[in-house]
């Protein structure tokens, strides 16, 4: 499996208010749901560049729904992403997708540690707003489509983190995972990632995904000790401000 395979599961189980073809663009319109549904990028996951031209409409059509100028990159798209930095565009959030069996680490949690609920409680997103998570990403969770579920982990019989999954046609990602920080580096993440490709396995989904940033060390060791594999990586440009 590539990245550009994932485009459509990132795409179904994170989606954007609503899409608009503009040239070989689709410009997802985003409603405060965060970058990844609010960036241009090529509708052809395979396609490579774009005109001067098909880059001007896009941001002026990005401009009309009222968001800034910003493109998504797949890592096979160095043609468009240099013509984007010779505008000034600036590199942002260098992401990594990863894929593992669900098989190979689903597991049941230890006794109420982790469960699936749906729709979150209130307290899943207060958690998830200590990570910034707000209720423009809460939206993003509310319009996809089923299967999907929330999980609530909890650690010394108090709530310590949340996630949301959704799956698309036989692969589930994990969005949003959120471990409060006075009770990270208990295994609680572990536990949850485990609940989940559980839920996953048990809802058909063979494969497990999931994305983080490059920067996020913590959470790329926690996932490659669980198996994960990298299938890809994407960033975004921005117009530098």
């Amino acid at each position: 499996m590539r990245l550009s395979d994932l485009m459509p599961v990132i795409t179904a189980t994170w989606p954007a208010a609503a899409h608009h073809e503009n040239g070989p663009f689709t410009l997802p319109q985003g409603v405060d749901g965060g970058q990844r549904v609010s960036a241009a990028r090529l509708r052809d996951p395979l396609a490579q560049d774009a005109t001067e031209a098909e880059i001007d409409a896009a941001i002026a059509g990005l401009a009309a729904l009222g968001q800034p100028p910003l493109f998504m990159l797949l890592d096979h798209q160095g043609a468009l992403d240099a013509r984007l930095a010779a505008r000034g565009f600036v590199l942002r959030d260098a992401t990594c997708a990863m894929i593992v069996p669900s098989a190979q680490i689903a597991a049941p949690p230890p006794p109420i540690t982790c469960f699936p609920i749906w729709p979150p409680l209130a307290i899943q997103s207060e958690i998830w707003a200590t990570g910034g998570v707000g209720p423009g990403r809460l939206s993003v969770m509310t319009r996809a489509s089923a299967p999907k579920t929330s999980f609530l982990g909890r650690t010394q019989d108090r709530p310590a983190g949340t996630a949301f999954a959704a799956i698309h046609d036989g692969v589930a990602m994990l969005h949003a995972l959120e471990i409060l920080s006075a009770h990270r580096r208990r295994g609680l993440g572990a536990a949850m990632m485990r609940a989940a490709a559980d839920w996953a396995l048990d809802q058909g989904a063979a494969t497990f995904s999931l994305l983080v940033t490059r920067e996020n060390e913590p959470a790329l060791g926690l996932y490659a000790s669980l198996g994960f594999t990298a299938v890809g990586q994407y960033h975004y440009r921005a117009k530098a401000v």
